[in-house]
Protein backbone atom coordinates (compact mmCIF):
# COMPACT_ATOMS: atom_id res chain seq x y z
CA UNK A 1 0.00 0.00 0.00
CA UNK A 2 1.72 3.11 -0.59
CA UNK A 3 1.61 6.11 1.55
CA UNK A 4 -0.73 8.18 -0.37
CA UNK A 5 -3.19 5.05 0.28
CA UNK A 6 -2.41 4.71 3.53
CA UNK A 7 -3.05 8.27 4.35
CA UNK A 8 -6.56 8.00 2.65
CA UNK A 9 -7.41 5.26 4.71
CA UNK A 10 -6.49 6.58 7.95
CA UNK A 11 -8.58 9.50 6.59
CA UNK A 12 -11.59 7.67 6.63
CA UNK A 13 -10.98 5.71 10.07
CA UNK A 14 -10.70 9.10 11.69
CA UNK A 15 -14.42 9.79 9.96
CA UNK A 16 -15.50 6.38 10.55
CA UNK A 17 -14.33 7.18 14.35
CA UNK A 18 -16.46 9.77 15.08
CA UNK A 19 -18.92 9.16 17.90
CA UNK A 20 -18.14 5.33 18.61
CA UNK A 21 -17.56 4.33 22.30
CA UNK A 22 -14.46 2.80 23.79
CA UNK A 23 -14.86 -0.27 22.43
CA UNK A 24 -15.93 0.60 19.07
CA UNK A 25 -12.52 3.06 18.75
CA UNK A 26 -10.49 0.04 19.66
CA UNK A 27 -11.90 -2.16 17.48
CA UNK A 28 -11.49 0.21 14.68
CA UNK A 29 -8.06 0.65 15.53
CA UNK A 30 -7.37 -3.54 15.60
CA UNK A 31 -8.56 -2.89 11.75
CA UNK A 32 -6.29 -0.26 11.39
CA UNK A 33 -3.08 -1.82 12.33
CA UNK A 34 -4.06 -4.72 10.32
CA UNK A 35 -4.45 -2.88 7.03
CA UNK A 36 -1.79 -0.38 7.58
CA UNK A 37 1.18 -2.65 9.28
CA UNK A 38 1.32 -0.05 11.54
CA UNK A 39 2.10 -0.28 15.59
CA UNK A 40 -0.48 0.46 17.80
CA UNK A 41 0.72 3.61 19.30
CA UNK A 42 1.25 4.36 15.69
CA UNK A 43 -2.18 4.05 14.64
CA UNK A 44 -3.09 5.37 17.88
CA UNK A 45 -1.35 8.84 17.21
CA UNK A 46 -2.57 9.36 13.53
CA UNK A 47 -6.37 8.29 14.47
CA UNK A 48 -6.28 11.24 17.18
CA UNK A 49 -5.43 13.91 14.54
CA UNK A 50 -7.78 16.60 13.05
CA UNK A 51 -9.53 15.09 10.90
CA UNK A 52 -9.02 15.97 6.97
CA UNK A 53 -5.25 16.43 8.20
CA UNK A 54 -3.31 14.10 5.98
CA UNK A 55 -5.74 14.97 2.81
CA UNK A 56 -3.63 15.24 -0.26
CA UNK A 57 -0.56 15.73 1.61
CA UNK A 58 2.62 14.62 -0.64
CA UNK A 59 5.64 16.16 0.99
CA UNK A 60 8.44 12.93 2.46
CA UNK A 61 9.47 12.53 6.13
CA UNK A 62 12.74 12.72 7.48
CA UNK A 63 15.48 15.19 6.46
CA UNK A 64 16.31 16.43 3.06
CA UNK A 65 18.77 14.80 0.92
CA UNK A 66 22.15 16.24 0.97
CA UNK A 67 23.21 14.64 -2.73
CA UNK A 68 21.02 14.45 -5.57
CA UNK A 69 20.64 14.23 -9.79
CA UNK A 70 23.56 17.14 -9.85
CA UNK A 71 25.97 14.88 -7.46
CA UNK A 72 24.94 11.43 -9.14
CA UNK A 73 25.49 12.30 -12.15
CA UNK A 74 29.40 13.10 -11.67
CA UNK A 75 30.31 10.37 -9.36
CA UNK A 76 29.00 7.99 -11.70
CA UNK A 77 31.16 9.09 -14.62
CA UNK A 78 33.97 8.98 -12.51
CA UNK A 79 32.14 5.74 -10.60
CA UNK A 80 32.33 4.14 -14.40
CA UNK A 81 35.82 5.23 -15.32
CA UNK A 82 37.12 3.97 -12.19
CA UNK A 83 35.87 0.69 -13.03
CA UNK A 84 32.96 0.80 -11.02
CA UNK A 85 34.86 0.73 -7.60
CA UNK A 86 32.52 0.84 -4.23
CA UNK A 87 31.75 3.48 -1.96
CA UNK A 88 34.74 2.75 0.36
CA UNK A 89 37.02 2.69 -2.96
CA UNK A 90 35.60 5.16 -4.82
CA UNK A 91 35.79 8.08 -2.01
CA UNK A 92 39.42 8.61 -2.11
CA UNK A 93 39.59 8.63 -5.70
CA UNK A 94 37.10 11.56 -6.19
CA UNK A 95 39.89 13.91 -5.37
CA UNK A 96 42.48 12.31 -7.76
CA UNK A 97 39.53 12.09 -10.73
CA UNK A 98 37.73 15.73 -10.49
CA UNK A 99 40.60 17.07 -12.17
CA UNK A 100 40.08 14.55 -15.24
CA UNK A 101 36.26 15.41 -15.10
CA UNK A 102 36.41 18.93 -15.16
CA UNK A 103 38.83 19.16 -18.11
CA UNK A 104 36.55 16.34 -19.75
CA UNK A 105 33.17 17.88 -18.65
CA UNK A 106 33.85 21.29 -17.26
CA UNK A 107 34.89 23.23 -14.47
CA UNK A 108 31.99 22.45 -11.30
CA UNK A 109 30.88 25.35 -9.25
CA UNK A 110 32.38 25.80 -5.94
CA UNK A 111 29.47 24.45 -4.09
CA UNK A 112 29.71 21.68 -5.97
CA UNK A 113 32.73 20.72 -5.97
CA UNK A 114 33.00 20.81 -2.10
CA UNK A 115 30.06 18.01 -2.03
CA UNK A 116 31.82 15.62 -4.16
CA UNK A 117 34.99 15.71 -1.80
CA UNK A 118 32.90 15.64 1.64
CA UNK A 119 30.64 12.70 0.63
CA UNK A 120 30.76 9.58 2.67
CA UNK A 121 31.10 6.18 1.24
CA UNK A 122 27.76 5.22 2.48
CA UNK A 123 26.55 7.98 0.53
CA UNK A 124 28.46 7.33 -2.14
CA UNK A 125 26.82 3.82 -2.34
CA UNK A 126 23.15 4.84 -1.99
CA UNK A 127 23.95 7.46 -4.92
CA UNK A 128 24.35 5.16 -6.49
CA UNK A 129 22.09 2.23 -6.18
CA UNK A 130 19.84 3.07 -9.05
CA UNK A 131 22.76 3.14 -11.40
CA UNK A 132 24.52 -0.13 -10.41
CA UNK A 133 20.96 -1.92 -10.59
CA UNK A 134 20.60 -0.36 -14.45
CA UNK A 135 23.65 -1.25 -15.23
CA UNK A 136 23.82 -5.25 -14.18
CA UNK A 137 27.15 -5.72 -14.02
CA UNK A 138 28.42 -9.24 -14.93
CA UNK A 139 32.31 -10.52 -14.32
CA UNK A 140 33.95 -12.62 -16.08
CA UNK A 141 35.76 -15.42 -13.97
CA UNK A 142 37.25 -18.25 -14.40
CA UNK A 143 37.52 -19.54 -11.36
CA UNK A 144 35.51 -22.87 -11.03
CA UNK A 145 35.32 -24.39 -7.29
CA UNK A 146 36.70 -27.73 -6.76
CA UNK A 147 35.18 -29.74 -4.29
CA UNK A 148 36.92 -32.77 -4.23
CA UNK A 149 39.20 -32.38 -1.23
CA UNK A 150 37.94 -28.76 -0.40
CA UNK A 151 37.02 -30.12 3.20
CA UNK A 152 40.88 -31.74 3.55
CA UNK A 153 42.47 -28.58 3.22
CA UNK A 154 43.30 -26.20 6.43
CA UNK A 155 42.28 -22.25 5.94
CA UNK A 156 45.10 -19.62 6.86
CA UNK A 157 43.12 -16.68 7.65
CA UNK A 158 45.66 -13.89 7.46
CA UNK A 159 49.34 -13.37 6.81
CA UNK A 160 50.54 -11.60 10.00
CA UNK A 161 52.71 -14.35 11.30
CA UNK A 162 54.29 -14.63 8.58
CA UNK A 163 57.71 -13.54 8.88
CA UNK A 164 60.59 -15.37 6.14
CA UNK A 165 60.15 -16.52 2.74
CA UNK A 166 58.59 -19.87 1.61
CA UNK A 167 54.77 -19.42 1.99
CA UNK A 168 53.83 -19.16 -1.91
CA UNK A 169 50.29 -17.78 -2.98
CA UNK A 170 49.15 -18.72 -5.96
CA UNK A 171 46.35 -17.40 -8.70
CA UNK A 172 45.88 -17.84 -12.91
CA UNK A 173 44.96 -15.24 -14.84
CA UNK A 174 43.21 -15.91 -17.87
CA UNK A 175 44.50 -13.93 -21.59
CA UNK A 176 40.94 -14.28 -22.79
CA UNK A 177 39.25 -10.51 -23.16
CA UNK A 178 35.90 -9.74 -22.38
CA UNK A 179 35.04 -13.69 -23.42
CA UNK A 180 35.72 -16.92 -21.79
CA UNK A 181 34.49 -18.71 -24.32
CA UNK A 182 37.35 -20.95 -26.38
CA UNK A 183 40.67 -22.07 -25.79
CA UNK A 184 43.00 -19.12 -24.55
CA UNK A 185 46.16 -18.91 -22.49
CA UNK A 186 46.63 -18.20 -18.66
CA UNK A 187 48.96 -17.54 -16.54
CA UNK A 188 50.26 -19.43 -13.53
CA UNK A 189 51.31 -16.82 -11.06
CA UNK A 190 53.04 -17.70 -7.77
CA UNK A 191 54.48 -14.86 -5.09
CA UNK A 192 55.97 -14.87 -2.19
CA UNK A 193 54.31 -13.48 0.84
CA UNK A 194 56.88 -12.38 2.67
CA UNK A 195 59.33 -10.84 -0.10
CA UNK A 196 56.95 -10.37 -2.81
CA UNK A 197 59.23 -12.38 -5.32
CA UNK A 198 56.42 -13.04 -8.46
CA UNK A 199 57.19 -16.19 -11.06
CA UNK A 200 54.85 -16.23 -13.96
CA UNK A 201 54.43 -19.41 -16.60
CA UNK A 202 52.02 -19.48 -19.89
CA UNK A 203 49.85 -22.73 -19.70
CA UNK A 204 46.67 -23.48 -22.22
CA UNK A 205 43.52 -23.70 -21.18
CA UNK A 206 45.07 -24.05 -17.16
CA UNK A 207 44.67 -28.13 -17.01
CA UNK A 208 45.80 -30.31 -13.94
CA UNK A 209 48.81 -31.26 -15.95
CA UNK A 210 49.81 -28.01 -17.26
CA UNK A 211 49.36 -26.61 -13.82
CA UNK A 212 51.36 -28.38 -12.21
CA UNK A 213 54.20 -28.59 -14.80
CA UNK A 214 54.38 -24.94 -14.71
CA UNK A 215 54.59 -24.74 -10.89
CA UNK A 216 57.24 -27.09 -10.72
CA UNK A 217 59.54 -25.05 -13.00
CA UNK A 218 58.95 -22.00 -11.19
CA UNK A 219 59.88 -23.99 -7.36
CA UNK A 220 63.00 -24.36 -9.47
CA UNK A 221 64.32 -21.07 -9.90
CA UNK A 222 62.58 -19.48 -6.35
CA UNK A 223 65.72 -18.92 -4.46
CA UNK A 224 64.32 -20.35 -1.04
CA UNK A 225 62.61 -23.48 0.17
CA UNK A 226 58.94 -23.78 0.32
CA UNK A 227 57.33 -23.85 3.49
CA UNK A 228 53.86 -23.54 2.49
CA UNK A 229 51.13 -23.29 -0.79
CA UNK A 230 48.11 -20.86 -0.73
CA UNK A 231 45.33 -20.76 -3.37
CA UNK A 232 41.60 -19.81 -3.97
CA UNK A 233 39.06 -22.73 -4.38
CA UNK A 234 39.51 -23.20 -7.92
CA UNK A 235 39.78 -26.54 -9.57
CA UNK A 236 43.05 -26.10 -10.95
CA UNK A 237 44.48 -26.28 -7.79
CA UNK A 238 42.11 -28.33 -5.82
CA UNK A 239 42.71 -31.40 -7.53
CA UNK A 240 44.96 -34.63 -6.73
CA UNK A 241 47.11 -34.16 -9.21
CA UNK A 242 48.70 -31.04 -7.42
CA UNK A 243 48.18 -32.67 -3.94
CA UNK A 244 50.43 -35.54 -5.12
CA UNK A 245 53.09 -33.52 -6.54
CA UNK A 246 53.24 -31.25 -2.92
CA UNK A 247 53.36 -34.39 -0.84
CA UNK A 248 56.60 -35.45 -2.69
CA UNK A 249 57.94 -32.17 -2.29
CA UNK A 250 56.94 -32.10 1.14
CA UNK A 251 54.91 -28.66 0.88
CA UNK A 252 52.08 -30.31 2.23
Amino acid sequence: MSQKSKNEYIERMRMRCQGRGREGKSRLLDELVEVCGLSRKHAIKSMNQTVGSTVGRTETQGRKATYGDAERKVIKIIWLAANQACGKLLKPMIKIWLPHYEKQHGRLGNGLRKKRKAISARSIDRLLAPEKASEKRKRNTGTKPGTLIKTQIPIRADNDDIECPGYLEADTVAHCGNRLEGDFVWTVDLTDVHTQWTECRAVWNKGQHGVVTAIAEIEEVVPFDRIAFDSDNGSEFLNWHLVQYLQERGDC
